[in-house]
């Protein structure tokens, strides 16, 4: 005896496909915010912030601009190229000391290249005009960010060694307090990167005393 799918049955199961199709295909867009990163991004919507680069066709070091939209629950169409979303440093072929800043001018004023380039790029909410490495902690203070000692994800790490200082932006803290950053200008290098994987902030080849600005 062949079986027969009912009306209702077949209604039901048609249904039930449909929807989970529209689930899976639709992806949720986000618009980019003055201040925010792919890592302030990713928290908010409970998702692993280089995966969320990595589906957007970019790295958590790339540039991301106020008003471009990205993709946060599915990778962005092949068609859908990222609006002005280059790392102008990772090209080699440009010359540091000529790149064009159009892309940068209104978002980043500090010297391609630098540290504190960098970190503005990966955390928008930085001030503008904080000076060298080693003054951002006092910088920040005064214009009301809070300034302090404990390692924090999505924190800007400042030293101070008696120079111009060093900043980076912690991207993960472990449980021993050891952290990972990314920064540009480590080692003369100026590409945003990786460069130290996990290691202590308070024994490191950057000296000075230690401080976390934190974002408001």
């Amino acid at each position: 005896m062949n079986k027969k799918l009912s009306i209702a049955g077949l209604f039901t199961a048609t249904t039930a496909t449909l929807c989970l199709f529209s689930q899976a295909a639709v992806a949720e867009t986000y618009t980019i915010q003055s201040g925010d990163s792919f890592f302030s991004i990713a928290d908010q919507n409970g998702v692993d912030p280089y995966q969320l680069a990595s589906d957007n066709g970019m790295t958590v070091s790339s540039l991301i601009l106020p008003g471009q939209t990205i993709e946060v629950n599915g990778a962005a169409p092949a068609s859908a190229a990222p609006v002005s979303s280059t790392d102008v440093s990772s090209d080699p072929s440009v010359n540091q000391n000529e790149t064009d800043l159009s892309l940068n001018t209104a978002v980043n004023t500090y010297p391609v290249g630098q540290c504190t380039w960098g970190v503005k790029q990966l955390a928008g909410w930085a001030g503008d005009w904080w000076g060298n490495g080693g003054d951002w902690a006092v910088s920040a203070s005064s214009q009301g960010y809070t300034v302090g000692s404990t390692p924090q994800a999505g924190s800007i790490i400042c030293w101070t060694d008696g120079g111009y200082g060093h900043v980076a932006y912690v991207t993960e803290v472990s449980a021993d307090g050891q952290i990972q950053v990314l920064e540009a200008n480590y080692n003369d290098q100026q590409e945003i990167n990786n460069y130290r994987g996990w290691f202590d902030p308070n024994n490191s080849v950057t000296s000075g005393e230690v401080s976390y600005i934190y974002p408001n």
